[in-house]
């Protein structure tokens, strides 16, 4: 295994953790980046967290999220890689070179294990030449996981962390997982997870049939309302609450698609913005208080 050279970068001083209330207008964070490589995996890793003491329940959250994501590299089973982090979780200098270490040795392992079953493949085919075999071990794929999850945006009534990772585990192409936006409440760090009421799905189906129209029209070319099935992959023709819980912007709420959620992975992930206003009458009483919306 040849590694690169990592680096590790502690943006903002856990000393500075006192001088920020949960409920002031900045959060102060700490930022850590790191990169690394194995033969034929490519780790990246990049975390923002509340420094301790800032924010610990949202920070708590935030660790959960970063050891869910790292440490099922490879599996969409429940089976985890590595055990999570026992130590003090206010080290962030031990609980980053933890989880690096681990998620490096385990990207490296898989990659390796698929890399070793390739050659054996290619190796034992008779179906193609010598040539056409040295071409294909030559162009090999390997591995890659570029981990991040990063303040996004910020009140002084919320803050949103984005949790968004790229993994490609030499297939066709790579994909996006991750957590998604995650919107917290500074008053006490609880995670909003509901902002519209569930029932109000089959009202509001003008509302995201319209977004999504404005999405597939972005590249100037419209499409009109009755070709947007064309696009889509619904059931019963509804279209769902994304799976992302959508998150509080300066304009609207933001909805977010997954790939292949709703559409084909060709059509990327679909995105788009609702205005307050339009969606005043489905906010839950909790996604009320957070905004500040009166009736």
């Amino acid at each position: 295994m040849k590694a690169l050279q990592r680096t590790l970068i502690l943006a903002m001083a856990a000393a500075a953790a006192m001088a920020c209330h949960p409920a002031a207008k900045d959060l102060k964070t700490e930022t850590f980046e790191y990169t690394d490589s194995t033969a034929h995996a490519h780790l990246s890793i990049k975390a923002e967290l509340p420094v301790p003491g800032a924010a610990d329940a949202v920070r708590a959250r935030l660790i959960d999220v970063m050891d869910r994501q790292l440490s099922h590299i490879g599996t969409y089973e429940d089976e985890r890689q590595f055990p999570a982090f026992e130590g003090n979780a206010a080290d962030s200098k031990a609980l980053m070179a933890y989880y690096q270490a681990k998620s490096l040795e385990t990207l490296g392992r898989m990659g390796q294990e698929d890399y070793d079953e390739r050659v054996e493949s290619i190796s034992e085919n008779d179906g193609i030449t010598e040539e056409e075999k040295a071409d294909l071990l030559a162009d090999m794929p390997g591995w890659e996981y570029d981990f991040s999850l990063t303040k996004d945006r910020e009140t002084d009534r919320y803050v949103v962390f984005l949790s968004e990772d790229y993994v490609y585990l030499g297939g066709a192409h790579g994909g996006i997982l991750g957590r998604g936006p995650m919107t917290f409440d500074k008053k006490d760090g609880h995670l909003v997870e509901q902002f519209l009421e569930t029932s109000s799905l089959q009202e509001i189906q003008p509302l995201l049939r319209k977004g999504l129209v404005e999405y597939f029209s972005e590249d100037g070319e419209a499409v009109r309302p009755e070709q947007l099935d064309d696009w889509l992959m619904l059931e019963g023709g509804l279209v769902p609450f994304p799976a992302w819980t959508p998150y509080p912007s300066e304009e609207g709420l933001v909805f977010t698609y997954q790939q292949y959620e709703i559409a084909s992975y060709a059509a990327g992930m679909p995105s788009f913005t609702l205005s307050y206003d339009d969606l005043r009458p489905y906010f839950t009483q909790e996604a009320k208080d957070l905004l500040g919306i009166r009736e």
